[in-house]
């Protein structure tokens, strides 16, 4: 079956262009052959010869707000001026026994720590009291408000302290507006799921001296990264409440303190037995991994 519509006839095309108006410009006729060969891409090399010059240089923009491996004081200190200049918080001088909120508070603002020590203090159905984690400077207290809307454990500071009081809303505002401070405060939140992990895994895991030593272990490093003295500790507990965080009653804890100071690994101050002094934190971070070479079913469990 032949085709309905024919294609124009050359002569046709020729007589049209001639006999067009003269204001309006002639198409040359271009064979479909060149057509075709006009449309081809060219080779890549000659692509980018052909290639106009920018006005200007063609730059990405990258912002990696990822916190870099620099000394963990100076990060912490970099990242308290980062809150200071663009939230602007106001501080509070706390003493030892302040309440710094209740659980069950409705949450709408976090803290900074910018000294002292505090404790979360979780009660359970029957009123026990649980020390659950431990803080100190640069560290924040009420994350842990925001998914229920409320406070689950009450916050202690334990001595005499500072906190920065940074409304939740302003936080988020600050967030959205520079990345740097949303890198903060996730620097901040891992570093707090990281914490509560390993306190976790040294109550499941370790004996009860172990236990000790690598609360001992730990309270070392975080002076150490706040740019404080990690070889002389203050304990800014009692024994009781250590017991409580350790899941160990107090006589427990003061056997296993003397246990350790028999053996060289502390040793105690002579201002009191909350003044404990690491002659090697490296040999007693060793015992915690292999514990004493004579331990045995003496050791205390």
């Amino acid at each position: 079956m032949h085709s309905a519509i024919a294609p124009p006839s050359s002569d046709l095309s020729r007589d049209r262009l001639r006999d067009a108006p003269a204001g309006r410009p002639r198409i040359p006729l271009v064979p479909a052959a060149s057509r075709l060969a006009a449309l081809a891409l060219p080779p890549a090399a000659t692509a980018v010869s052909e290639l106009r010059p920018l006005t200007r240089p063609f730059t990405v923009a990258t912002s990696d707000t990822r916190p870099s491996p620099r000394d963990p004081h100076q990060r912490m200190l970099e990242a308290m001026r980062i809150i200071r200049d663009l939230v602007q918080p106001s501080a509070k001088v706390v003493r030892a026994g302040d309440m710094i909120f209740r659980a069950a508070q409705p949450f709408n603002t976090v803290y900074l720590i910018n000294a002292g020590a505090f404790k979360l203090v979780s009660r359970s159905l029957d009123g026990r009291e649980q020390i659950v984690s431990l803080k100190f400077r640069g560290d924040w207290l009420g994350f842990s408000g925001i998914a229920q809307g409320r406070h689950p454990c009450d916050a202690v500071a334990m001595d005499t302290g500072n906190i920065s009081i940074i409304p939740y809303d302003t936080l988020t505002e600050a967030c959205a507006r520079h990345p740097e401070m949303m890198a903060i405060v996730h620097e901040g939140m891992s570093t707090e799921i990281t914490h509560e992990r390993q306190s976790l895994m040294s109550v499941c895991t370790l004996a009860s001296l172990a236990r000790v030593a690598e609360f001992l272990c730990a309270w070392a490093r975080s002076m150490h990264q706040r740019g404080l003295r990690a070889d002389e500790l203050t304990l800014r507990m009692t024994r009781a409440d250590l017991g409580n965080y350790l899941g160990m009653t107090l006589e427990t804890v003061s056997r296993c303190l003397s246990r350790l100071s028999r053996e060289g690994l502390i040793r105690f101050g002579e201002r009191g037995r909350r003044q404990i002094s690491i002659p090697n934190l490296e040999r007693l971070e060793q015992f915690v991994i292999g514990g004493l070479p004579d331990a045995g079913p003496a050791a205390v469990q």
